[in-house]
């Protein structure tokens, strides 16, 4: 064969790949789209939300950060950026809405990077990216106002500066990048102490700071010293001054370790079975909910040998998803919403086992028909929740947390009565004031 033959016999594979690479591209700009849409919601109450924006509310007055009087267990990151909007007279639903959206799709930018950084193609990473925005639970929580998609955003983009080649050294732009978003990270969720571990990889085994300090000048190591001493007090105040555990030992005064423990597993895999068949568990029966809990440690297994089978080439992302992981494993309350920051992760991880599993033909068009099934349901969540979003008066009717029917109804006009004494005061000024 000559060479021209085979070039052109490889240009020939190629282009497939390009094709589908484009195509993943303008799937992914299309569903972009589609969640920029749900800024025309109204606001969508939550519980947590509600004390988001009330904390806000206060901090813009000057009163701090306090819910009635009083600190929350929250980090004070997210109602900061709510504060600044609203003294910018910016704090409106559609632009809190698109801030989430935003977020999101910064942080997917941020994993397309990372995954191709890992050595896999372009279609893989937007395959990522993809199936991510298809995700019930992104499609679900990136429209309610809460601090897991900006988290995400901050924390994809940490990893991202902390993916670098050991062989270029430090980067300082990159580095001083990774700190900042390190920090931001913790101030917007506690689980953010997650990057820490893999801060420590970098500088401990790729980097070898060791080695890297016996061949600078005494004044050199002792600027470098500092400078270490230094970052690590800033991030240890910021931890102590954003984190508490009130929460988490106020759970687990409720019983026994053993039976927390036991509750604790259930929610997890519980919430990776929804994830993997992309289906709430309130759509599910109570009687086949424990479907959801098997599929989830099958999950849990795929995405381990995923991991595992990186063991060799693991850097700061198996680290940081290793440590979030082992946290989420002991924090005592359920919400697939606490995954939602590694989802990508999820899939990504998940698809590495599954391509290695999945090398017949037969298995391979399994694989394809959960795609595609994951896809059906990550578009009808989109459908639902767009409708959901333009539903007008029948939103309170429509909206899935019914406690709050009778706040919206008390806000708005409802079809048929409502309980006057379930109304949420807060929620009530939260509807009026913020539209």
């Amino acid at each position: 064969m000559t060479p021209s033959e085979e070039d052109g016999r490889i240009g020939a594979k190629r282009a497939p790949r390009t094709d589908l690479a484009k195509m993943q591209l303008g799937v992914l700009l299309i569903l972009v789209a589609v969640y920029f849409l749900q800024a025309a919601t109204p606001f969508r109450l939550h519980p947590d939300t509600i004390v988001f924006l009330s904390t806000a509310e206060t901090a813009a007055r000057g009163g701090g950060f306090l819910y009635h009087g009083q600190p929350t267990v929250f980090p004070p990151g997210y109602p900061a950026l709510l504060v600044l909007l609203i003294r910018l007279h910016l704090a409106h639903v559609w632009v809190i809405v698109s801030v989430s959206v935003l977020s999101l799709v910064i942080g997917l930018f941020a994993v397309r990077y990372l995954v191709q950084a890992e050595g896999f193609g372009e279609d893989v990473a937007l395959g990522v990216c993809t199936l991510s925005l298809l995700s019930f639970v992104f499609v679900k929580y990136s429209a309610i106002p809460l601090s897991e998609p900006l988290y995400f955003g901050l924390s994809m983009c940490c990893l991202a500066a902390m993916k670098q080649s050991p062989s270029s050294g430090f980067g300082l732009p990159r580095t001083i990048a990774g700190v900042v978003l390190l920090i931001a990270s913790i101030c917007v969720r506690r689980v953010g102490v997650a990057l820490i571990p893999a801060a420590l990889y970098l500088l401990v085994v790729e980097y070898d700071v060791r080695a890297r300090l016996k061949r600078l000048s005494v004044r050199m190591k002792g600027a470098a010293v500092l400078a270490a001493a230094a970052a690590s007090s800033l991030v240890g105040y910021v931890i102590y001054g954003t984190s508490t555990l009130r929460d988490f030992l106020g759970a687990f005064k409720n019983g026994s370790l053993s039976d927390m423990a036991g509750r604790i597993l259930t929610h997890r895999f519980q919430e990776l079975g929804e994830i993997a068949l992309n289906i709430p568990a309130a759509a599910v029966s109570p009687n086949g909910r424990h479907i959801l809990v098997m599929v989830g440690i099958l999950i849990f297994a795929l995405v381990s040998a995923g991991v595992r089978s990186r063991r060799t080439q693991s850097g700061v992302v198996e680290v940081y998803l290793i440590v979030y992981v082992a946290i989420i494993f002991v924090w005592p309350f359920a919400d697939p919403r606490f995954w939602l920051p590694v989802i990508p992760l999820l899939i990504a991880y998940s698809g590495l086992a599954l391509r290695r599993l999945a090398r017949g033909a037969v298995a391979r068009e399994l694989l394809r028909g959960y795609v595609v099934l994951f896809a059906v349901m990550g578009l009808l969540a989109l459908a639902t929740t767009t409708s959901l979003s333009f539903s007008g008066a029948r939103f309170p009717d429509a909206y899935a947390y019914r406690e709050f029917r009778p706040t919206y109804c008390a806000a708005w006009h409802c079809q048929g009565d409502f309980d006057a004494t379930k109304v949420d005061q807060d929620g009530l000024y939260l509807l009026r004031r913020y539209k």
